[in-house]
């Protein structure tokens, strides 16, 4: 039996905020560095942004209207969150099946996502906010696009995760041996975090740019 003086009294405590730091997989702090790094960017975009919604350019603005595929694509990355949010569960359960079809769906969603972010540059080209138009207005185009590289990124990892559980949904062995592999539930995790992340970022933006404009 260990001696009580070299017990360790402080196992009993709460992990401190740096010990959970000290803990995390390096992938999952990549990851969370990554959305720090990217918030960071969208919000020095947002100040400078705002710096340039002033003068004759606030009144060219007031005539401005929101594209309604923006509000479409909106709903729909919204409505994508829900089936991101069953992958977990999914993998728990050890559905693949339902794993794989909530995923597939993400997919589509994910994609005509960026199609509507297309049709919605297209109709503020037609409203005459081009990106050689007012500064604030390109400034649509230039956060969507980049929020959309996000999007991308988003969507090939999840194909990838796709086509590989669609190898294994048949088969209970292979299966088996993936439900039980701690790493491939941290992909889950990691693909759950940045979904949200990206999700959460295009609604602050369109929030922001309906209330500014």
């Amino acid at each position: 039996m260990q001696p009580f003086h070299n017990r360790k009294i402080s196992d009993s405590r709460p992990a401190t905020t740096l010990e959970k730091i000290e803990k995390l997989h390096p992938h999952k702090m990549l990851l969370y560095l990554a959305i720090i790094g990217s918030s960071l960017i969208f919000l020095f975009m947002l100040v400078a942004f705002t710096a340039t919604h002033s003068g004759p350019e606030v009144q060219e603005s007031l005539r401005f209207t929101m594209p309604k595929a923006f509000v479409l694509s909106s709903l729909i990355i919204l409505f994508s969150s829900y089936f991101v949010s069953q992958f977990l569960r999914a993998y728990d359960n050890e559905n693949m099946k339902k794993l794989r079809n909530m995923l597939g769906i993400t997919v589509m969603l994910g994609i005509i996502f960026t199609l509507c972010q297309y049709w919605g540059w297209h109709q503020l080209e037609q409203s005459g906010y081009g990106l050689t138009g007012i500064t604030s207005g390109a400034y649509l185009y230039v956060m969507s696009g980049i929020h959309i590289l996000h999007l991308v990124g988003g969507i090939f990892f999840m194909t990838y995760q796709f086509i590989k559980i669609s190898r294994v949904a048949n088969d209970s062995v292979k299966c088996l041996i993936m439900v039980t592999n701690p790493y491939q539930k941290m992909k889950f995790e990691m693909l759950t975090t940045y979904w949200h992340f990206v999700d959460f970022l295009w609604i602050s933006l369109f929030l922001y740019f309906l209330f500014m404009f």
